[in-house]
Order: C-alpha cells, then structure tokens, then sequence
C-alpha cells in the first residue's frame, strides 16, 4: 500500500492545520511532559536533536523526504510546532546534518559499490477545497562497501543526471571522515549515467587521484 500521498498531503498542510486540543494525545508544553523536551532550548532559538530519525530512516530504507515529512507532522500533532510557531519543522538539511554527527568511524574503504534508482511518486496538494494530483520523480543513490556488502548510506541527489549523482556521491565522502586511501575498486549498475567516459565512476576516479595521489 502506498501511503505517499497522504504523507505529503500532510506536509503540504502542515502549517495551516490546527489540530483540536481534545485529538491531542499529549501536549510537550505541560510540565508532567518536561523530561520529553530535551531538545527545546531556553534561548528564543529553539533547536532539534534527531540521532534516531536519522538512524532509523536509513534502517528501514526511508527516503529523507519522507523521515522529514512524518517527524514534522508527529512534532506538530504532540506541540512543539504550532501555526504561530514552526521554528522546529524538519528539513533535508536537519536531517543530513544529524546524520553526519551521527556517522560511525569506519575503517579505510577498500572496494564502493553504488547503485542509482528513480522512484516515481503521486503527490496530492490540497488549495482550498480543491484537491490536485502530481506526479514527482525521486532520485536514490545506495552506496555499499566491498567486499562483504556492507551498506554505508543512502542519498538522494536532486537530479538524476551524471553531474549531480557524482556530486552528491564526493559530497557525502567529503563532509564524513572516511579514508579513501586505501581504495582498489569502484564499481557501479549498468546505467548510462554511471558508465561510460563522462560517467559518475568517472568523475569519481578524477576526484578520487586528485585528493590522493599516486
């Protein structure tokens, strides 16, 4: 069952939507509640720790725009985010730096295997009493470690094109401390984007001997 709709559904209606005081199970702003906002600041400033959404998105294979579309409604439906108030709405960005804070040491990476796929999504948006249908492509990108076929992460460029796959893929391995030194293989599906002369396996050999030298 696809439940994407309904889940961008809410994110669309997330700010406008005010939820009615007796469909609240708790309210994060009642002092019986205080042990479960360690992440709300005193300070006008208000910031969110999320270590576990972004471990448990990746675990079960969720895409960043789903995880940030439910902790958002989950956040708004318990109180922290208000339709006066939507300082603590998650974003792509929130969520990818949590998962770089959270990024395991690893040992030098000696063989990377990536593989490219596009999800094709019906979004539903709501303007007025109106209801609309369209359709959306999502990009995903999974990196996994060779041999052994240990997975490292899951990305989603913006485009699927050969310039912004090899991007996102150089962009992950320089904002994590993961050692490349050691590196002997790349290797990738048999798209046209990843193969060939102008490929991503390319572009990544060439970023790849650039930072470490022969």
């Amino acid at each position: 069952m696809d439940c994407s709709s309904d889940i961008f559904e809410v994110d669309l209606n997330l700010i406008t939507y005010k939820p009615s005081t007796s469909n609240r199970l708790i309210s994060l702003t009642d002092p019986k509640y205080k042990q479960l906002t360690p992440f709300i600041s005193k300070s006008s400033q208000m910031r969110l720790g999320l270590p576990s959404t972004a471990v448990v998105g990746d675990r079960f294979g969720v895409s960043d725009r789903a995880v940030v579309a439910i902790a958002s409604s989950v956040l708004h439906d318990v109180g922290p985010i208000t339709s006066n108030n939507s300082d603590l709405v998650v974003d792509n960005n929130k969520l990818r730096r949590e998962k770089a804070l959270n990024e395991p040491q690893v040992l030098p990476l000696k063989g990377l295997y990536f593989d490219g796929l596009t999800d094709s999504t019906l979004i539903l948006e709501r303007v007025d009493t109106k209801r609309y249908t369209r359709k959306t492509k999502d990009e995903h990108l999974s990196l996994i470690e060779e041999p052994g076929l240990r997975y490292i992460t899951h990305l989603s460029p913006s485009f699927g094109t050969i310039k912004q796959n090899s991007a996102t893929i150089i962009g992950y391995f320089e904002g994590i401390t993961q050692d490349l030194s050691q590196l002997l293989a790349i290797d990738c599906d048999g798209t046209s984007v990843n193969t060939g002369w102008k490929s991503c396996v390319t572009r990544f050999n060439y970023y790849y001997f650039s930072t470490n030298p022969p």
